[in-house]
């Protein structure tokens, strides 16, 4: 020990408490030590704030989404008695995709959990606290691009579908206000989940919907839509919790998540039967917004008035829902020009008008 490691005094200096921290590194990560409670904090706070992976600052419900699907990560590798990220290895993240594959979760839920662990393994990367903690981005499997559905059910299957939701059970009425939402609005799920009651102008028939697009007013129908939205809200009065504002809640009385109507949505194809006619997931809240954008056209909507109801940033992203509203109106046309049974009856009337001529 040199003289310069004494004070005046002749005690022994203390190292700076910064040195002390850095000797360790943050949360003691030099030694693998940091734990999901600690890893989820800072991950988010990076997603907040739009550092270290983030190319923006997102919004609190994005923040809500992320809590979400990496608590299904969480869960798993706790389940394995991996507490902390240093135990992290190549196999156990290859067990959690297999495990979120063979569990029932839809082709789109998958992909949006694996997202969302991706950022999260990408913020592990970047942020400079975590230095000398292995990555594990590599060993994620591919993530393809969003497969857009090109399928729409009929009319009279989405009106099936919408029925089949039990209004007389409370959490029946909330599915069933839900999806007319959507199917008056064009509402993306996460859409409906951030409702609260000021987001409703009654005076002008304007519902304000917040998505990942930004803040846009879109009319919504006052005897229908309107007269369903009040009827839940003083139904889900009993059951919500003081401190929860939004307009759809889960069975416990606090925010709706999207998967909250994933497995309503499930649950409703196999009570209505359409599960064995269409297959199963095939109607989702995506597939509602899908039926929405194509028959808003077939019906006589304009694409400019489309896009300003459902918040696509191009017109492009739109025009497979012109391409399948061509096809719906050609079709229809066509049918009624060409059915078999139609020129069957026609020849058949014509013959009793010419029998009773004579």
């Amino acid at each position: 020990m040199t003289n310069s490691d004494r004070n005046t005094h002749g005690e022994i200096r203390k190292a700076p408490a910064s040195r002390a921290n850095n000797a360790k590194g943050a949360w003691g990560i030099d030694k693998g030590e940091l734990r999901w409670d600690d890893a989820e904090t800072q991950f988010l706070r990076s997603r907040k704030l739009g550092i270290y992976g983030a190319t923006r600052a997102v919004k609190p419900r994005t923040i809500v989404e992320y809590r979400w699907d990496l608590k299904q990560f969480f869960d798993f590798v706790r389940s394995r008695e991996i507490t902390h990220y240093g135990q992290l290895t190549e196999s156990l993240i290859l067990d959690y995709v297999e495990h979120l594959q063979s569990n029932g979760w839809s082709k789109a839920t998958q992909r949006k959990y694996l997202i969302s662990l991706k950022a999260f393994l990408k913020w592990v990367e970047r942020d400079p606290a975590c230095r000398g903690l292995t990555s594990f981005v590599r060993v994620l499997p591919r993530i393809g691009k969003e497969i857009r559905r090109t399928f729409i059910p009929s009319v009279e299957q989405m009106e099936m579908f919408r029925q089949g939701f039990d209004r007389l059970v409370i959490w029946g009425l909330r599915d069933y206000t839900a999806v007319c939402v959507m199917l008056d609005t064009g509402a993306r799920i996460g859409e409906v989940c951030n409702l609260e009651p000021d987001d409703f102008k009654w005076d002008v028939g304007l519902v304000n919907l917040d998505g990942k697009t930004g803040e846009r007013l879109v009319p919504f129908d006052l005897e229908t839509t309107g007269q369903l939205i009040r009827e839940w809200m003083r139904a889900r009065l009993q059951f919500a919790h003081e401190d929860c504002k939004k307009v759809f809640i889960s069975r416990f009385g606090g925010e709706c998540s999207p998967d909250t109507f994933r497995q309503s949505f499930e649950d409703n194809l196999k009570r209505t039967g359409l599960d064995k006619i269409l297959g199963e997931n095939t109607i989702s809240a995506h597939t509602v917004r899908h039926f929405f954008c194509t028959m808003y056209l077939v019906n006589g909507g304009t694409l400019h008035g489309l896009q300003r109801i459902t918040g696509h940033r191009n017109l492009e992203t739109l025009m497979i829902y012109v391409h399948l509203a061509n096809q719906i109106s050609m079709i229809t046309k066509e049918h009624a020009e060409a059915s078999p049974l139609k020129h069957m009856m026609n020849r058949a009337a014509k013959k009793r008008r010419v029998l009773k001529l004579s």
